[in-house]
């Protein structure tokens, strides 16, 4: 997951560059994975949601749906400089987020995901004009390498996620909270990889790990008020650097319905300059330089049937550089039709 509020965006983007360093996508693009049991001669039925973040690995059979609606409340409490040092905001912002990723499967090792967002924001006294669409993504991954009939062994597969810009980021008007998107229609690529592991006691962990890849995007149009923090009056465009993310994760299953998760991700965003078209001048002033955020996102399962589970967590940054430090919980419930 890639995280960070648009409102942070938008109230730090006039300061000096050191202070933030990214261009954020509407807060999270959640996973979706099958819940469907893991069984073996011997062992229980095990069943997993999948992490907060790290996206599926392996596929459902062909014809299957899986939906996995969220609820995130995200808070941003500081910023960190170009240093990695710290720094309290005056007044703390606020986002609520509602996405929905929706997964079909269109054979037994390939998938398309569809996933729809809407958020509203708060900060420094002002608020979005109710909850606004923002950006979509669309996702299709192909599996490499199956695991074995008991579940165990190595799952491999690839993905191509392109993001599509469906929220408002530019001439904002009086109130740039109704920003919920950056207008940039960022393709990435990512490797991801899965192996289930079987203990004693009838105990089950599940390693989970991606690694992505985003190339610079092209110019994005920009005029008056914008995410960017440009003003009214305001007429060219903004270019984004590349992007990468790495996210790692563990599930540990204590029995059929109970499920422990922790992970780890990391961000890293390239450098982002405006250009005033007006001016035909490069405005140097308003770049913003390359910036990552570490963050950790625990969390617990509980399953209701093979086909339904409930999970809920926090993601929350450790260490950044250029970038937002937020809390973020959040609660989501995974269904396979």
């Amino acid at each position: 997951m890639r995280h960070s509020t648009i409102a942070t965006l938008l109230f730090a983007a006039a300061a000096p560059a050191a202070s933030l360093a990214t261009t954020p996508p509407p807060a999270i693009a959640p996973t979706t994975a099958a819940t469907a049991p893991t069984t073996a001669a011997g062992h229980p039925d095990f069943n997993f949601t999948g992490p907060l973040v790290t996206p599926s690995v392996n596929t459902m059979p062909a014809g299957m749906v899986n939906v996995e609606p969220y609820l995130i409340h995200s808070q941003t409490r500081a910023l960190y400089d170009n240093a990695g040092h710290r720094h309290e905001m005056a007044s703390e912002t606020s986002q609520w987020q509602v996405a929905v990723p929706v997964a079909v499967a269109i054979s037994d090792a390939s998938l398309v995901q569809l996933t729809l967002n809407a958020l509203r924001a708060t900060g420094q006294g002002m608020h979005t004009d109710g909850f606004r669409m923002a950006d979509t993504s669309l996702r299709v991954q192909q599996r490499l390498l199956a695991p074995a009939a008991d579940g165990t062994g190595l799952v491999l597969a690839v993905s191509l996620s392109q993001r599509l810009s469906t929220g408002r980021y530019h001439q904002l008007n009086a109130n740039p909270l109704n920003a919920t998107g950056n207008g940039t229609r960022r393709t990435s690529v990512a490797v991801g990889g899965q192996a289930l592991q079987w203990l004693d006691h009838d105990r089950a962990v599940r390693w989970r790990g991606q690694i992505a890849w985003s190339p610079a995007p092209g110019a994005v149009r920009v005029r008056n008020a914008s995410v960017y923090g440009t003003a009214d009056g305001f007429a060219g465009y903004a270019l984004a650097g590349q992007a990468w993310s790495a996210s790692m994760a563990a599930e540990f299953a204590l029995n059929p319905r109970w499920v422990l998760v922790g992970e780890a991700v990391w961000n890293r965003s390239g450098p982002l300059s405006l250009i005033d078209t007006r001016t035909g001048v490069d405005q140097t002033e308003r770049r913003l330089a390359p910036g990552h955020d570490v963050s950790l996102a625990p969390a617990v399962e509980y399953h209701f049937s093979s086909r339904m589970g409930l999970i809920a967590g926090v993601q929350f940054t450790v260490a950044g550089r250029n970038n937002s430090d937020y809390v973020a919980p959040q609660v989501a419930l995974n269904m396979v039709f």
